[in-house]
């Protein structure tokens, strides 16, 4: 008997655990039933790696995820074990998910109006999370191209962009279902630029420049400017840079537990942004 059937036993759930679907460094995943309905059960780790993770389990802000529609039908969670029992759905193919581009935008804008706490981490948080751990590879070039493109993001940021961010919004947490967009995965949310979300949708799913117009527009973003045409390019490379640092920081805790294939290949990502 898992860590999990052990928690569902003791609080006498119906249930049936199926299959483990994902293992990675935050949760373990399985799909299952629960109450007779087929549904996905996540189990926060021990936090080993020491992440700022599960702002979303605080200050009511997983109510307010509920609420907005933008996630599975929620039917359990628990903060304090960090558990979550959403409902599963059948997925549409991706080609499916860009016909419903604008979607994504509406979906994206209402779960940036998600409200959160002034306590709630911030992904500056999180950020200098990593660049401190790494603080011996000073040196590397990759990780002072990071810092100095945060500070200057930094600086020039508008307070009023600040949302409370998903923060990994790549393909695989993007679902459609029967038309209905939803997000999951909310591990590394805070509260962060809302270009960190919107550059990182658009390059995930490889958006061309009439998906982009669109995908904006339904977040309510009209004309694809200059300027927004350029917060998008800097956020998008800001992205890389932090997947990179993460992994590196992972690694410290965990030699190899990404592979260095992955790790080249988002640097030979970051060089192809930067020109």
């Amino acid at each position: 008997m898992n860590t999990l059937e052990i928690i569902l036993n003791e609080r006498d759930f119906n249930y049936k655990i199926f299959k483990k679907i994902n293992d990675g460094e935050t949760s373990e995943i399985f799909l299952g039933e629960f109450n007779g309905r087929k549904s996905i059960f996540k189990l926060t780790k021990r936090n080993n790696f020491n992440l700022i993770i599960n702002e979303y389990l605080k200050s009511g802000v997983i109510e307010n995820i509920s609420k907005k529609n933008v996630t599975p039908n929620i039917l359990f969670y628990e903060k304090k074990i960090g558990l979550l029992i959403y409902e599963y759905i059948e997925i549409e193919s991706k080609n499916k998910i860009l016909k419903n581009i604008q979607s994504i935008g509406e979906q994206l804008k209402k779960f940036h109006q998600i409200k959160f706490n002034k306590r709630t981490k911030t992904y500056k948080d999180q950020f200098n999370l990593y660049i401190n751990k790494l603080n011996s590879e000073s040196k590397n070039n990759y990780l002072k191209e990071a810092i100095e493109l945060f500070n200057d993001l930094k600086m020039h940021e508008n307070e009023n962009e600040n949302v409370f961010s998903h923060n990994d919004l790549n393909a695989n947490n993007i679902l459609m279902s029967k038309n209905n967009i939803f997000f999951i995965d909310f591990e590394y949310s805070s509260i962060n630029n809302k270009y960190f979300d919107i550059s990182k949708i658009i390059d995930s799913l490889n958006l061309n420049n009439s998906e982009i117009s669109k995908f904006l527009f339904g977040y309510g973003i009209e004309g694809n400017t200059k300027e927004v045409n350029k917060k998008i390019k800097r956020w998008s490379l800001m992205n890389t840079y932090t997947e990179l640092i993460w992994a590196k920081y992972i690694n410290k805790f965990n030699k190899n537990f990404l592979n260095e294939a992955y790790l080249k290949l988002l640097a030979s990502k970051i060089k192809q942004q930067k020109l």
